[in-house]
């Protein structure tokens, strides 16, 4: 009897890791829930950015990381009068960053994560030491299986991995030392299933965003609409469900000392910002191409608001494009990088009816 129950959780496993679309016009056709917004600055002052990444909520304030500015990062206290704050430099100390390459959740809501991947360090900022201007970060983790981007777990000493591993891309890492590795990049046939897992990784590129629980993450690609919803356990990552509406035009290049994946210019650019709150994931969608936009094909006007099982909940479309987006932690305001000749902070409720932002 207790074979054939795991017999059965095993195929359900399998069945709903495997759910796929044949196009994301199928994944569309799911929402039936539309609202059109606009958006409005959220800042009554000019706030001059570079090229902001990996937007945040936390401790009721925005992140953001800034690879252009003096300071890496820009925090917007959105409870005291949406007072800004920049902090976080560039360099080899032990209070420097070297390659940013997330900004995740953390236990307490008063802190974030980073994942610095030169350093190979998860690192951890208190946000009311940045109020204080106290430049003081503690290094959480270091990674010695060159992973390119980490979460915590909720599980003690316990991590999530992501990385152009050997023969997987999620890795569960346990005091810094011991790991597990799960599943494989997506592939399209049998063909591209041969290559290289290392090398596939690179075409299959994107965004590991984790609920504030930490017992579940979120992986969406840039360069394809495939997205991943997956539990964390103490001693493994299992993928729940899965959507892949389309795959990556791309070839590969690589020897013993590089590889690498040029896209194709005629490749729709997938997901380009996801987010994660307890209740729900957001899906920031481009389907706009390198060729005919150029770097503005890293932006989209659709978010998807799914739940966690991957049932449809809400699409929103903007009246600017977007490059980044969070959500606050009840769900009812979001806040983005729009761009409207310069990049603007923006925002807009999630409320319904016909309250204030929407069209329809």
């Amino acid at each position: 009897m207790k074979n054939r129950v795991f017999l059965y959780l095993f195929f359900m496993l399998v069945l709903v890791g495997c759910q796929k679309s044949e196009s994301m016009e199928d994944f569309d056709a799911l929402f039936t829930h539309t609202k059109s917004v606009l958006v409005k600055d959220c800042l009554s002052e000019e706030l001059i950015m570079g090229r902001p990444f990996y937007m945040i909520y936390a401790d009721s304030s925005v992140i953001f990381y800034d690879n252009l500015g003096d300071s890496l990062f820009t925090m917007v206290d959105l409870s005291d009068n949406k007072r800004i704050y920049r902090f976080g430099e560039r360099g080899q100390g032990s209070r420097d960053f070297l390659q940013v390459a997330s900004l995740q959740k953390d236990k307490a809501d008063s802190c974030v994560c980073v994942y610095d991947y030169y350093k190979h360090s998860l690192i951890r900022i208190n946000l009311e030491n940045v109020k204080k201007g106290l430049p003081y970060y503690s290094r959480i983790t270091s990674d010695t299986i060159n992973s390119i981007d980490m979460l915590l777990s909720k599980y003690n000493n316990t991590f999530v991995g992501l990385g152009f591993y050997e023969k997987s891309m999620f890795a569960l890492i346990e005091g810094g030392s011991d790991e597990k590795y799960f599943y494989e990049y997506p592939y399209r046939d049998d063909k591209e299933k041969k290559i290289d897992n290392r090398l596939r990784g690179m075409a299959y590129q994107g965004m590991l965003r984790s609920k504030p629980s930490l017992d579940k993450f979120v992986y969406a690609i840039n360069f394809a609409p495939i997205f991943m919803l997956c539990s964390v356990q103490p001693e493994a990552i299992v993928r729940t469900y899965q959507w892949v509406g389309g795959y990556p035009i791309y070839r590969t290049e690589g020897n013993e000392k590089y590889r690498t994946a040029p896209m194709s210019a005629e490749n729709k650019m997938g997901f380009i910002s996801a987010y994660a709150t307890d209740r729900y994931v957001y899906l920031l969608y481009s389907d706009r191409t390198l060729k005919d936009y150029k770097e503005k094909a890293f932006m989209g006007n659709v978010i998807y608001q799914i739940d966690w099982d991957g049932n449809p909940v809400s699409k929103y479309e903007t009246d600017l494009p977007l490059s980044q987006i969070c959500v606050s932690n009840s769900d009812d305001m979001v806040y983005a990088i729009a761009n409207r000749e310069e990049n603007l902070l923006v925002e807009f409720a999630l409320s319904g009816g016909n309250e204030r932002g929407f069209l329809k």
